[in-house]
């Protein structure tokens, strides 16, 4: 029987899609069997990285839905877009929501779906743009089996062996890359939906690609880096799209502005460059930026011969997403770009991109023979890196009992023992810690993106004792009773912690009483007048100038010094949620509050439904002036700044004309909307 035209015309496009997806399905399903463990991993043992945090903030979530503007537990406190962005955590909530399982849990099935469906998203890409299959399914075995980035960077090799070592996965679980690896899952598909909103334009493409893009950014810098640097590509190897690019760039930060506004854009440029370790500045960046634009503008002039788009496309973002790692190992530390050493993961997807390009040249030119001979190699090379890698996460992705860890023992015995009370949690107990407690800590969190400078110059000085000779747990003392902590845990030389970040461990023996010592571990008390982090001071001792360092205690002696004046009233502070706190003390006019949580815009304070004065000291800390005379009650609230509303307003219209754009079109005539389909 003769089909249709319209339907034989259309059944070699289905049978390309079903075969598609069914070689998707082959790739979620070989990731899903190299990382099985990790879909049900509660914890695993790699402690030492900051992972934790992540699934902290994913707790706090879960269990704060509608309030939380402010985020009390880490770095003396923060507005909630500051202690990192919401993508990761909101994901981990809501899969932890929806299974019931521990954050930690959550956690970990989220980065086992992202690790798996990674692949998957760079075939569509592949699949969708060049209309290649084995392009595409190359491309995804490539990102799913090797590592270029650890063929070319000597320091990424795992082990000894010259191999393509399963990078990408342990830089997930053991170095706890967890929000990167995400977004670089994500990202792929910003820019599939950037390439069909230019090519075949429609409303579906245009709010997918900005929805995609917002998404990535809001789970990782360096996955809004990988955005932008991927539309430039982009547009320049099809030479067209700079219109409906720019409207999905606008559009998609306006989108996400509440979560990333400008405000913080601005504290992450200028903390960028000071992050140890990743963020050196370096002069030869102003050499190496011009060098390079003008190398990647050549490769666009030479490419301009090539048949296909998707060729250009893979080469010029190649060019990018290697030059700044490649720069930063290969060139002494080279640092282009915030944090050059950890664009790896981008590197690694572009290369497996120009490598897919490179297979299907291959396979279009050699004869049938040669292409068996290919097919066995990439057989033969796949079936050996397919059982190394799950050798290698069957180890990697080793379970352990959480109860036995000495992380554990700290975080379990000051929640039950010192409860609502501020601690210093030193080392890698302080990751897991709000796991188990909602006790606000002085460290812990994102520290690049802390927005108290001299919470983090405090802990520095606590730590390292740095050129304070003998004065050194003299002046850690000061420094933690002027930031309200009740307690600090420091690990012995030979503690089970794998940091041991207190450089003299011993400083503080004899000094402090001790509350808990198990092995070499050991909990200290820090004397306190009050366990209250709200204190009625004079207003003369207010902190008007900022120490130069953390051996500067001038400033901040006679703040300290109230602190444990006797003859000060003794106020209560209570959390109810938390934005939201109460103070019950009394006092007179010339004494205000000391609150010793971060001042940011947004604090407001109210007595009696008045407003009162509320501002920030040098130490970074919150006072209120309320001038009660007598017994005083005040209302403390973290409300939204008029740079939060008008965030919050462009955020809005921007998805109410997403759904508009989706929607409408089908009920109005078609004229209604020809400005806007020209537009995109």
């Amino acid at each position: 029987m003769k089909l249709p035209m319209s339907t034989a015309a259309a059944t070699p496009g289905s049978r390309r899609t079903h075969l598609a997806i069914a070689l998707s399905c082959l790739i979620f399903a070989l990731n899903a069997w190299i990382c099985r463990e990790l879909f049900t991993a509660d914890f695993v043992n790699n402690l030492l990285s900051n992972e934790g945090i992540f699934a902290a903030l994913g707790r706090f979530y879960r269990e704060h839905p509608f309030d939380h503007r402010w985020f009390p537990w880490f770095n003396t406190g923060m507005a909630t877009e500051y202690a990192y962005q919401p993508g990761l955590p909101t994901f981990a909530a809501i899969t932890g929501a929806i299974t019931g399982w521990p954050a930690s849990r959550a956690l970990h099935a989220v980065l086992a779906f992202a690790y798996c469906a990674g692949p998957v998203a760079l075939f569509w890409l592949a699949w969708d743009w060049s209309e290649s299959i084995a392009l595409s399914l190359f491309s995804a075995l490539a990102f799913s089996l090797t590592s270029p980035a650890e063929l070319l960077i000597r320091e990424l090799r795992i082990g000894s062996e010259a191999h393509w070592g399963a990078m990408r996965l342990n830089n997930m679980v053991f170095y706890g890359e967890a929000p990167h690896n995400v977004a670089l899952a994500m990202l792929p598909l910003a820019y599939l939906f950037l390439y069909r909103a230019i090519v075949r334009g429609g409303a579906w493409n245009l709010v997918l690609a900005g929805v995609m893009s917002g998404a990535v950014a809001l789970t990782n810098a360096f996955g809004a880096f990988g955005v932008a640097l991927g539309a430039v590509s982009i547009v320049l190897a099809l030479e067209r799209g700079v219109r409906p690019v720019l409207i999905v760039g606008v559009c998609s930060y306006c989108w996400i502005s509440p979560w990333l506004p400008p405000s913080l854009i601005q504290w992450i440029r200028r903390t960028a460059w000071s992050a140890e370790g990743f963020f050196q500045s370096d002069t030869r960046a102003h050499i190496a930026i011009p060098a390079t634009i003008a190398v990647f503008a050549l490769l666009w002039f030479l490419t301009r011969r090539m048949r296909g788009s998707f060729g250009r496309f893979a080469c010029l973002l190649g060019v990018w997403m290697c030059v700044v790692p490649l720069g930063y190992f290969w060139l002494n530390h080279l640092t282009i770009v915030p944090q050059a050493g950890r664009y790896q993961l981008e590197l690694e997807m572009s290369l497996c991109l120009l490598f897919g390009c490179v297979f299907r040249w291959m396979w279009r030119h050699f004869p049938s023979a040669g292409r068996i001979a290919l097919i066995v190699i990439v057989v033969a090379i796949g079936i050996r890196q397919a059982w190394y890698f799950r050798q290698f996460a069957a180890v990697l992705v080793r379970p352990i009992d959480i109860t036995k860890t000495v992380e554990y023992k700290v975080t379990t015995w000051i929640d039950r023992n010192l409860p609502g009370q501020r601690t210093l949690v030193s080392g890698d107990p302080e990751f897991i810690f709000n796991l188990y407690s909602d006790n606000p800590q002085l460290s812990a969190g994102h520290e690049p993106t802390a927005p108290n400078w001299m919470q983090r110059v405090a802990v520095f000085t606590i730590y390292t004792g740095m050129n304070a000779g003998d004065r050194d747990a003299e002046d850690s003392i000061f420094w933690l009773k002027a930031y309200g902590n009740q307690a600090i845990y420091v690990p012995g030389p030979a503690s089970r912690e794998h940091y041991h970040p207190v450089v003299h461990p011993h400083k503080f023996d004899g000094l402090l009483p001790v509350l808990w010592h198990g092995e070499d571990d050991t909990i200290f008390r820090v004397p306190q007048r009050s366990q209250s982090m709200a204190h009625v001071i004079p207003r003369d001792t207010v902190v008007v100038r900022q120490p130069v360092h953390g051996l500067d205690l001038d400033p901040a002696r006679a703040y300290v010094a109230a602190l444990d004046d006797a003859t000060l009233p003794i106020s209560n502070l209570t959390w109810t949620s938390p934005s939201r706190a109460a103070i019950d003390t009394s006092m007179n006019p010339s004494q205000v509050i000391s609150v010793q949580e971060t001042w940011m815009p947004g604090w407001q304070a109210t007595v009696a439904g008045r407003d009162v004065p509320v501002h920030g000291d040098k130490l970074g800390l919150m006072v209120v002036e309320p001038g009660c005379d007598g017994p005083c009650h005040i209302d403390l609230s973290f409300g939204v700044t008029p740079e939060g509303w008008i965030c919050r307003l462009l955020s809005g219209l921007v998805t109410l004309l997403a759904l508009l754009a989706l929607f409408l079109p089908r009920r109005l005539p078609h004229s209604t909307f020809v400005g806007l389909e020209k537009i995109a």
